[in-house]
């Protein structure tokens, strides 16, 4: 076994158990899933089992054009690039541990809108307390981006909560 892989599977156990601590301490059962399951932590909300997939990264990096970001891939299966399916699970969990920040999200707002019935391979997030400079105009400005998406915005479940209702009622007033 290779120290990239334990320190991945490492890396990983400790994003889930972060996600658990998270869930419980803002008051909801919740406990890792079995071995083999699509999925790796499941949360008890009013009677209802949901299943979460947890992701984790160590810190911020610099990928390409994006520069300071979290980011987190939602692919299933080591090496074989397929796009996780909309229906495995109920959300997913994004984790730092450097940072020890967490985003939860609705399967729902992931769902790619170019591959019905998958969700988008890659999402970023920023954090509200950097400072992230855009372009540098040749008049010496500089523009700041406006990045809403800011991890913290997405630390409290009750917010996926909150959409997973709204989507039953839609789904029960159009039956």
């Amino acid at each position: 076994m290779s120290a990239n892989y334990v320190s991945e599977l490492e890396m990983g156990k400790c994003g889930e158990y972060y996600a658990i601590f998270k869930l419980v301490k803002q008051g909801f059962i919740c406990f890792p899933s079995d071995q083999g399951l699509p999925y790796d932590i499941v949360v008890e909300v009013n009677g209802r089992l949901l299943k979460g997939q947890v992701r984790s990264t160590l810190k911020m990096r610099d990928y390409g054009k994006s520069k300071s970001v979290y980011r987190f891939g939602t692919r299933t299966g080591k090496g074989y690039g397929r796009a996780a399916s909309t229906d495995i699970c109920d959300f997913y969990a994004f984790v730092v541990i450097d940072e020890e920040k967490i985003a939860f999200m609705s399967t729902s707002e992931l769902a790619s809108a170019k591959n019905p019935g998958t969700l988008i391979q890659t999402m970023e997030f920023r954090s509200s307390t950097g400072i992230y400079p855009g372009r540098i105009y040749s008049n010496g400005t500089q523009r700041m981006l406006d990045y809403s998406r800011n991890i913290e915005s997405y630390e409290d479940f009750n917010r996926i909560v909150s959409l997973m209702e709204v989507k039953k009622c839609r789904i029960k007033n159009t039956a």
